[in-house]
């Protein structure tokens, strides 16, 4: 994955007065027999919508953007037929529009004919649900709390063949020190299960120096570093990179957001 940066032109953060989806329960619920990840049958998803209600912002990005939706299904569908499965969205700093960025690489991937799984991985700052207007049963952090089962986990977009695994609340950040290996653990096991999967990842910076799902350098394949055009700190930028280079993530992409 290059380091040329990619452009999305407009404002990220929106609000929609649309009420919360309530998904649909296609099984009954299981508690895993040692660890969830080590399950020998599929992780198929219990819970299911028709189709996500995606903010406005990343529609009005993919309308006024078409050409370059297709040019990134096509750059996605190729990195994952190189061995590209799971790929970090980070930035230096908040408000960058992180989370409206790996939304908008999950529909790409989606519309390139892979199987996805988007996973809320700000631990503490999680979004996703109230981004989508999720009525969320379940977090995929009792996977690693409470041995709940993977499939439990997950809310699945029939019409778009994503699956989103939420967080339903905040957790402390040291948790990526304490748990780092069942989290590392989960993540591989949905890299088995998806074809890509997308972490909506947290800021990278002096004090905050790991992600979700990583353990080795193995762990994650790629990331992308969401910045702001016009406002982000150069250092911050500087800072991010500096860490996913000590984690020996060297396939890195900078994405400009908020450019004119």
């Amino acid at each position: 994955m290059s380091q040329t940066p990619i452009s999305f032109l407009g404002p990220w953060d929106t609000e929609t007065s649309l009420p919360p989806q309530s998904p649909r329960n296609t099984s009954q619920q299981t508690i895993a027999p040692v660890e969830p990840w080590d399950t020998p049958l599929p992780v198929t998803p219990c819970w299911e919508v028709d189709a996500f209600c995606w903010p406005e912002v990343v529609l009005k990005l993919q309308q006024f953007n078409n050409e370059s939706m297709r040019r990134i299904s096509q750059h996605l569908a190729a990195s994952n037929h190189a061995g590209l499965k799971v790929l970090a969205v980070t930035a230096g700093q908040r408000g960058t529009g992180r989370s409206t960025v790996s939304m908008h690489l999950a529909r790409a991937a989606s519309q390139a004919g892979l199987k996805v799984a988007l996973v809320d991985a700000d631990l503490q700052h999680p979004s996703l649900i109230d981004q989508l207007q999720i009525d969320a049963p379940n977090s995929w952090f009792q996977c690693i709390t409470d041995r709940l089962a993977m499939n439990e986990a997950a809310v699945h977009s029939v019409e778009e063949n994503i699956a989103i695994y939420p967080l339903t609340e905040s957790h402390p950040i040291s948790i990526l020190q304490s748990d780092r290996s069942r989290i590392a653990r989960f993540v591989e096991r949905l890299s088995k299960e998806y074809d890509l999967v997308i972490l909506d990842s947290c800021v990278l910076n002096k004090e905050s120096t790991s992600l979700v799902g990583y353990e080795t350098s193995a762990s994650l394949h790629a990331a992308m570093v969401v910045i702001d055009a016009e406002l982000s700190d150069k250092n911050c930028l500087e800072d991010a990179c500096s860490a996913l280079k000590a984690m020996g993530i060297h396939s890195v992409g900078v994405v400009e957001n908020f450019r004119p």
